[in-house]
C-alpha cells in the first residue's frame, strides 16, 4: 500500500531529523546576483600602507580593506589636485573620483528539520489510500554567519617630507573627512542590516511536503531553503543600494569635496 511505503520512508527521514544538514554557502554582488564564491583580500593592509606615507592617527576599522594609491605634491593644494587627477573612476560616471568603495555581501548557515505526519483522520474515507498523504516540515536556519567584503580605495601621499606642520594637518583633515564619509557607507552596509537578515532568517520555519516529496526531504527542503535565502539576499541589497543613495545625497560627494586652504600670511 501506498501509505505503508510512505510510512517507512517517513521513519527513515524521521531518525535524521533535527540534525544540522551540509552548511549552505551564499554571496551576492552589490547588484543582488548570486556569486559562485567570495574570496576574501590575501594581502595584509598594512603590507599596502607601507609603500606610502599615511597620516597617522586615521581610525582604520580592522573588518574593512584598505587600499591606497599613489597622490605626490610639494603642497597641499598640488597633493589635492594629484588626488582628484589620479584617483579611481566611478563605474557609473568614469569619473575620477579621490575614494571609492566595493562591497559583497555573503553568508553561511545550516539548516535543521524534523516531519510530522498530517494528524487529521482520515480512518471514514473510502479514498484513504488514493489521496495524496501530508507532511508537515518545521525547519530551522542555524548558526548563520554573515560575511562581507567591503574594500576602501584611498589616496596616500608618496612622501610628506616637503610639508610644513600645517600643511600636514591639512592633509591628515582632508583624508580623515573621506574616510568618515566611507565609514558611514560601511555603517549601512553592515551594521544597519545585520539585525534584519537574521530576523528574516528566523522567520523561514515551515514548509508542506506531499508522501512523495518526504521520501527526498533533505534536497527538497535544502532548494527551499536556497531559493528563500536567496530571495533575502537580493532583497536587502536593493534597500542597501536605497539607503546608500539617500545617505550620498544628504551629505557632502567626495568629487564634489572642497579642499580646505591655507589661510594667508599677515
Amino acid at each position: 500500500m501506498k501509505l505503508s511505503r510512505f510510512v517507512s520512508a517517513f521513519l527513515l527521514v524521521l531518525a535524521s531529523a533535527n540534525l544540522s544538514q551540509a552548511e549552505i554557502s551564499q554571496h551576492f554582488d552589490r547588484s543582488g546576483r548570486l556569486l559562485p564564491s567570495m574570496k576574501r583580500p590575501l594581502t595584509h593592509q598594512t603590507q599596502k600602507m607601507r609603500k606610502y606615507s599615511v597620516p597617522e592617527g586615521l581610525e582604520l576599522r580592522p573588518d574593512v580593506h584598505y587600499e591606497f594609491y599613489a597622490v605626490f605634491g610639494k603642497t597641499f593644494a598640488e597633493i589635492v589636485r594629484s588626488a582628484e587627477e589620479n584617483g579611481p573612476r566611478s563605474e557609473k560616471t568614469r569619473k575620477r573620483q579621490v575614494s571609492a568603495y566595493d562591497w559583497k555581501l555573503g553568508w553561511t548557515y545550516d539548516f535543521s528539520f524534523s516531519l510530522e505526519e498530517d494528524d487529521e483522520d482520515d480512518e471514514d474515507d473510502e479514498d484513504d489510500d488514493e489521496e495524496e498523504e501530508r507532511v508537515h516540515c518545521d525547519l530551522m536556519i542555524v548558526d548563520p554567519v554573515l560575511l562581507y567584503d567591503i574594500t576602501i580605495t584611498l589616496p596616500a601621499l608618496t612622501d610628506d617630507s616637503a610639508l610644513n606642520p600645517m600643511e600636514k594637518d591639512l592633509w591628515k583633515n582632508y583624508v580623515s573627512k573621506l574616510l568618515e564619509h566611507q565609514h558611514g557607507r560601511i555603517k549601512i552596509i553592515k551594521e544597519d542590516t545585520r539585525d534584519d537578515i537574521l530576523r528574516q532568517f528566523g522567520e523561514i520555519g515551515y514548509l508542506a511536503l506531499s508522501d512523495k516529496e518526504a521520501e527526498n526531504a533533505e534536497k527538497i527542503v535544502e532548494r527551499f531553503v536556497r531559493i528563500e535565502t536567496a530571495k533575502i539576499g537580493s532583497n536587502i541589497i536593493r534597500q542597501i543600494q536605497q539607503k546608500l543613495e539617500a545617505y550620498d545625497a544628504g551629505t557632502v560627494q567626495d568629487t564634489d569635496a572642497k579642499p580646505a586652504t591655507i589661510p594667508s600670511k599677515k
